[in-house]
């Protein structure tokens, strides 16, 4: 049974399946798919409920012509999916990404390798690879890896070492977060692989990693931090560089 208590909201879930979300926050979601069962079926729902929509939508009246019905011609978009359904096949599980495949580059690293550690790549990354940046240090024993995937947001792979925190700080915009290994903790919870947690403005908090304990992340930004206590202050007039790079 899955542990996960943190999921999207089911509206970013309905975005997602009718493909109305951004490509760096559809990442996100499809990510957390990978890890989510719950989400994953909730996802599927979805897509069968807007299928059947677009069906019923299409669904040829009956015409009436004396004693005889008729029905009336099938619309050829309506003849396009079906022809579809009826020619496609699904397979029982999701395949497994191939040294072969097309959709990803050769010879390009499928993990992330952190010292002594690594870390598999989630499946919905493995084709934006060759888009990670550098690792670089952050305050506080933290390591960040930008992902460029377009778009006004800000996608970075946070890794927080053993025994190592964030300085306390809000959210001048919106911040989601997917625990990708380990786990951290701050003043509302613990957080483990697969939960996906959203701060606001609302929210203030200092993120941490027990001893022995360390953590990788998958992050995205649309606007950047402010920090609120203690001499992090000061690094409030470069968080725009950190939203930036």
């Amino acid at each position: 049974m899955s542990n996960i208590r943190f999921h999207p909201l089911s509206e970013t879930l309905q975005r997602f399946a009718s493909g109305d979300l951004d490509p760096a926050s559809s990442i996100m979601i499809s990510t957390h798919l990978e890890y989510c069962p719950h989400c994953r079926q909730l996802a599927c729902s979805i897509e069968d409920s807007q299928a059947a929509a677009v069906l019923a939508s299409e669904t040829p009246e009956v015409e009436h012509t004396g004693t005889q019905n008729t029905i009336a011609p099938l619309s050829p978009d309506l003849m396009t999916m079906m022809h579809a359904i009826m020619t496609t096949s699904e397979p029982d599980v999701e395949p497994e990404i191939e040294s072969g495949d097309d959709s990803v580059s050769a010879g390009m690293p499928t993990a992330l390798i952190l010292g002594d550690k690594t870390y598999p790549l989630p499946r919905a990354l493995q084709r934006h690879r060759d888009r990670i940046g550098p690792w670089s240090r952050l305050p506080g024993k933290l390591k960040r890896a930008a992902v460029d995937v377009g778009g006004p947001q800000k996608m970075n792979f946070i890794y927080m070492d053993s025994d190592s925190a964030l300085p306390e700080h809000t959210h001048q915009g919106q911040e989601i977060t997917l625990v990708l290994a380990g786990e951290f903790y701050d003043d509302q919870g613990t957080y483990r692989p697969g939960d996906f947690i959203i701060q606001t403005s609302a929210n203030q908090h200092v993120p941490k990693t027990r001893s022995g304990q360390d953590c990788l992340c998958l992050t995205l930004l649309d606007a950047p931090l402010h920090f609120t206590s203690g001499l992090a202050t000061l690094l409030n007039p470069f968080s725009q560089l950190f939203f930036r790079l």
